[in-house]
């Protein structure tokens, strides 16, 4: 078991399960581009902990949690909305669809073809964004606030009542 404290840039899923490696390390938000589109605090870190390990002697696996919170725009009331994120996952790393068959049903499998390799940063980017709500919203009424008093109807003139003072 060999344990690592820095994130390393790619994974090497097949040399990591056979040595059980152990990561755990932060990245800024601002450094996955498909969550920095979305998130309004972008100098804020992810916690992230991996494990790896092979499952069945062959198939490489790993579970993780990603900790993290991420401010986004509520859908309803446009303001600033902050979501505490604690995304725990199993994957299985599985090259044919076949593979899958004997893995144990709590993991997710991850087709990665004949790729050994995978971009750290995008395997936390797909889960993170697995992870956030469709619509995230307040869980109180929020919304437009509008007061009814406040609202006054416009008398329209019609443009030829000048007219009739013509006569």
């Amino acid at each position: 078991m060999e344990k690592v404290k820095q994130l390393p840039k790619t994974l090497k899923l097949f040399n990591f399960a056979k040595k059980e490696v152990i990561l755990h390390g932060e990245c800024k938000i601002s450094n996955m581009p498909r969550v920095s589109k979305i998130a309004k605090n972008n100098d804020d870190s992810v916690e992230v902990d991996l494990s790896f390990h092979l499952d069945n002697g062959k198939i490489p696996c790993v579970k993780g949690i990603i900790d993290l919170k991420v401010v986004l725009d509520c859908q309803r009331c446009l303001d600033n909305l902050e979501i505490d994120l604690n995304i725990p996952f199993k994957l299985a790393f599985v090259k044919y669809e076949n593979q899958a068959d004997g893995i144990d049903n709590s993991y997710e499998t991850y087709h990665v073809g004949e790729v050994e390799e995978l971009e750290t940063i995008d395997l936390i980017t797909d889960e993170i964004l697995l992870s956030i709500p469709m619509v995230p919203s307040h869980n109180f009424a929020c919304g437009l606030n509008i007061d009814q008093e406040k609202i006054v109807e416009e008398v329209r003139k019609h443009p030829f009542d000048v007219l009739k003072n013509l006569k």
